[in-house]
């Protein structure tokens, strides 16, 4: 049953529909920390784990740099909040929140403990200014959904339970994986999500609400490889000048390409070239990077920068072909890190057969890289051109037809707006054409159309339409036409939002039975809605219709106030 449109926009406006206390909704990943109320159709902020804005426009605003600091001082500087993460860095210089390879020693040849106890220390800071500075409430009253990685470290997972439960004292922990999260904001419960992150991409298929974990796959091809693949064109390419002497010309210093200038480069001038250029083999990288720069036609970006040892300004110049090309890395895969493609094509092989087609139909993007912008297109191409063209694949060439991104149109969505409009059109032209011909003819036109059609009644042929139209609507799927409605960054953290909305979570953690140890969710039952799912050896108690169509209602309340 449809809701009137009046009811979904009162849903919207609700911080939860069932009237019970909001939950805090939090997705910590690796660079970023998103926090909000359940209820809600965005995040109510985001939360950069290595520099403010201030620090980040003083740096490309050609300020002089700061004296290295710490303690106080530099928390209001640079938003470094553990002290001896900063010492011995530059203030500018990227830090992640963690990495996947939590177990062994670091560049700085920390061991796992004390990167733990550093790592606490900065989810301490954080998750103190998340309640006490931004959401303003208090800890001890309202229970937190936690969006989790499917391959975060379990180390993390005990940090972020041992601050909430020993520092905050929350009452419970949920801790929902994000693919499923992110689906359920779409209306449907089987689809593959693509999560496209910082340190990794993981490709989790998900059938009838239940992640099918044996079968997820990974690659180290995300933002932070591709962060690496720029630093090196930049360094190779890119010439830099003085503002003062444009001739001359040397090499970017390498102290400039800190992590936080490549993910202001990133995300504010790259994109992915719609054009597919195939890499032929025993061909060398120079030879495809010219390759690139012939058939490419963007343009090139001079960006200004303080050099430090010359104490002036410079001019970074970055060619065309750099800003259309440098995702290629992404698509070029090998055997120590597949492609994109590679990856969620092995995904959809190794899944049962009778469920590739409803799989590959229904693939979704999300995470921060995939806002690059044509990323999604260029993987649809991709992907559709090795199911036809790689032998590799051949087993799912017949795949190809039915590859679909669920935030796309479909042919039949475009062709019904384009009608649709085509008709509209032809009304508005009809009906002033006939006033027209009203106020000059008198009432003969109407005597006419009388004698013409005495019961004025529509003809058989239109009824016959208007039954197949009505019936076609009924059989359209919920989330066909939907767009591009929520920013792929933030479908995890909405599916929290939505979740926490319909009264329902993973399994809660509570404060009184915390031992140190966390569920691994992988292994643990999963609730969708009020339903409770099996994990994939057990057998669900009910279908979780219901829930799906509850999740499918509040999501488009979201989507309207969004």
């Amino acid at each position: 049953m449809a809701l009137p449109l009046s009811k979904i926009r009162d849903l919207s406006f609700k911080t939860s529909i069932y009237g019970i206390e909001e939950r805090i909704v939090l997705d910590i990943g690796s660079c970023y920390l998103k926090c909000g109320f359940s209820g809600e159709a965005r995040p109510r902020h985001f939360l950069p784990l290595f520099l403010t804005e201030e620090a980040l426009d003083d740096y490309l605003g050609l300020k002089k740099p700061h004296e290295p600091h710490w303690g106080q001082e530099c928390s209001e500087i640079c938003n470094e909040k553990t002290h001896e993460s900063c010492r011995g860095t530059s203030p500018y210089e990227y830090a992640e929140l963690y990495e996947l390879d939590m177990m062994r020693k670091n560049s700085r040849g920390q061991t796992e403990q004390e990167r733990l106890q550093i790592l606490e220390e900065r989810l301490s800071e954080y998750l103190y200014d998340v309640y006490f500075k931004y959401l303003l409430t208090d800890p001890k009253q309202r229970k937190v959904i936690i969006c989790e990685s499917p391959l975060a470290p379990i180390a993390l997972k005990q940090a972020i339970a041992r601050v909430l439960f020993d520092k905050l004292q929350v009452p419970s922990i949920s801790f929902t994986p994000s693919h499923l999260l992110a689906l359920l904001t779409t209306g449907t419960a089987t689809g593959l999500v693509i999560d496209c992150g910082h340190l990794e991409t993981s490709v989790l298929p998900i059938y009838s609400s239940r992640p099918l974990t044996p079968f997820i796959r990974t690659t180290p091809r995300a933002g932070k490889f591709l962060s690496t693949h720029l630093k090196q064109l930049l360094r190779d390419k890119c010439p830099i000048s003085l503002a003062d002497n444009p001739t001359d010309l040397r090499k970017i210093p390498d102290g400039m390409l800190t992590a936080a200038f490549l993910e202001t480069i990133k995300c504010r001038l790259l994109f992915a070239s719609p054009l597919i250029i195939n890499a032929r083999d025993n061909i060398g990288e120079e030879e495809m990077n010219n390759n690139y720069r012939d058939v490419s036609t963007s343009t090139e970006v001079h960006v200004e920068v303080w050099l430090e040892e010359e104490q002036a300004r410079g001019i970074l110049a970055i060619p065309g072909w750099i800003r259309e090309r440098a995702c290629e890395c992404l698509f070029n895969g090998d055997e120590d890190a597949e492609s994109l493609t590679d990856v969620i094509l092995d995904a959809v092989a190794k899944a049962p057969s009778d469920l590739r087609r409803p799989l590959i139909s229904s693939l979704l993007l999300i995470g921060g890289t995939a806002q690059l912008p044509n990323l999604q297109n260029r993987l649809l191409q991709e992907i559709k051109r090795s199911l036809q063209m790689n032998k590799r694949w051949k087993q799912l060439s017949g795949l190809a037809e039915s590859v679909r991104f669920l935030d796309d149109l479909t042919a039949a969505d475009e062709a019904a707006a384009m009608a649709a409009a085509a008709a509209a059109a032809q009304a508005v032209v009809q009906a002033s054409s006939s006033s027209l011909s009203l106020s000059g003819m008198g009432r003969s036109t109407s005597t006419q159309s009388m004698l013409d059609d005495p019961t004025g009644s529509p003809s058989t042929a239109d009824r016959e339409r208007e039954r197949r139209r009505k019936r076609e609507q009924q059989g359209k799927k919920a989330y066909q036409s939907s767009g591009k409605v929520f920013s792929p960054n933030c479908r995890g953290w909405i599916g929290g939002s939505l979740v926490g909305s319909l009264k329902s979570s993973g399994p809660e953690l509570l404060r009184e039975n915390f031992n140190g140890t966390v569920p691994d969710w992988s292994t643990s039952i999963t609730f969708v809605g009020s339903q409770v799912q099996g994990s994939m050896t057990g057998s669900p108690t009910q279908q979780p219709m219901d829930s799906v169509a509850s999740s499918a209602l509040v999501a488009s309340a979201l989507a309207i106030s969004y």
